[in-house]
């Protein structure tokens, strides 16, 4: 499974790649800008988005997933430290697997991925 993380901060990037790797994961990219994260969609061809809702930018991670599902399904686990009704709300408007609230574990992050796996397996 191809995996694209998208968020902002470096350290928390780096964070998520090292869960995934322990996972098992290999094909991981990281994007930390929209532009890069809409680049990588169309270039990486991701199964997997794991996405921070804030991006400090124009784009949230949710407009982020609106564009890339206008193009073809993913997975998606939103990332972020929103846990407001309002910030659920807005990513209850797309397609989405898990929406998991920072600080992350590793037992939560592997725990969203493997239900998504097993349901992509069927």
């Amino acid at each position: 499974m191809r995996v694209l993380v998208i968020e902002d901060n470096a350290v928390l990037s780096l964070t998520l790649e090292v869960m995934l790797k322990k996972m098992g994961f290999s094909k991981i990219q990281k994007a930390y800008t929209p532009k890069e994260a809409l680049d990588l969609i169309d270039e990486f061809k991701p199964d997997l988005l794991l996405v921070d809702i804030n991006l400090d930018s124009d784009l949230s991670g949710i407009d982020i997933v609106r564009i890339a599902q206008e193009k073809r399904p993913h997975s998606v686990v939103y990332t972020t430290a929103n846990s407001d009704q309002y910030h659920r709300e807005l990513a209850n408007e797309t397609q989405h697997d898990a929406y998991l609230i920072k600080p992350l574990n590793f037992r939560s992050l592997s725990s969203a991925i493997e239900s998504i796996s097993l349901r992509l397996a069927v």
